[in-house]
């Protein structure tokens, strides 16, 4: 077995980290199973964390290739404000020259998206105004039950640790098994559920999302 090594994040690891977070978004898969624009994609889920707290972001490096990360953010009610203001009128400005809007599967997505109303306006406010910190985490196929999550949790908390954080949270499909059985074994509880729904292939899935928190 390839030595695996944890490191934080370096500007030059920004193009795999954000070509690995697509390559995984969808429970494993790649993103375009529910959203057809890679490139949009990966700014919503990874420009704050590379952009604007790149101190809390740890990747996992086998043989020089990003295997593995943990974007971490040490205060939810930055990123929120981030982006709100900065990073979402940006990503809908380049969205709308993409000429994302006019594409039948985005307005899909957005009628579903109105649907989950709790979420952004109850969960996302409360966490918003929180001064603790959440994660997401993302292992190539291939590096999957090597313990590199493991190793990449163990370094954003002593990251965190050092912060003063003493709350870290993840979001995770709760058809996605494998990802909550994870974080359960890290010592992460659920706290929260909350309805959702998710356009794929023109219909709608009906889902959960579990907020699991882990107090270090």
């Amino acid at each position: 077995m390839n030595k695996i090594n944890i490191r934080p994040y370096r500007t030059e690891d920004r193009t795999a980290l954000r070509t690995l977070c697509c390559d995984v978004a969808d429970r494993g898969g790649p993103i375009e199973n529910f959203f057809p624009d890679r490139e949009v994609a990966e700014d919503l889920l990874t420009k704050y964390y590379t952009d604007y707290e790149p101190q809390s972001t740890f990747v996992a490096e086998c043989d020089g290739r990003v295997v593995g990360y943990i974007n971490g953010c040490m205060d939810n009610r930055s990123y929120g404000l981030v982006m709100f203001w900065l990073l979402m009128p940006a990503l809908l400005i380049k969205a709308f020259k993409r000429g994302i809007f006019f594409r039948s599967e985005i307005h899909q997505i957005l009628r579903g998206s109105l649907k989950n109303w709790r979420r952004i306006f109850v969960w996302r406010k409360k966490s918003f105004h929180s001064h603790q910190g959440h994660l997401h985490i993302g292992i190539a196929g291939d590096f999957r039950g090597q313990q590199v999550g493991r190793s990449l949790v163990g370094a954003l908390v002593v990251h965190a640790l050092g912060k003063g954080i003493t709350e870290l949270a993840a979001s995770v499909h709760d058809a996605n098994k494998a990802a909550g059985a994870f974080f359960e074994s890290q010592g992460f509880v659920v706290r929260e559920r909350y309805p959702m729904i998710l356009i794929r292939d023109g219909k709608e899935e009906h889902y959960h999302s579990l907020l699991y928190v882990k107090t270090i």
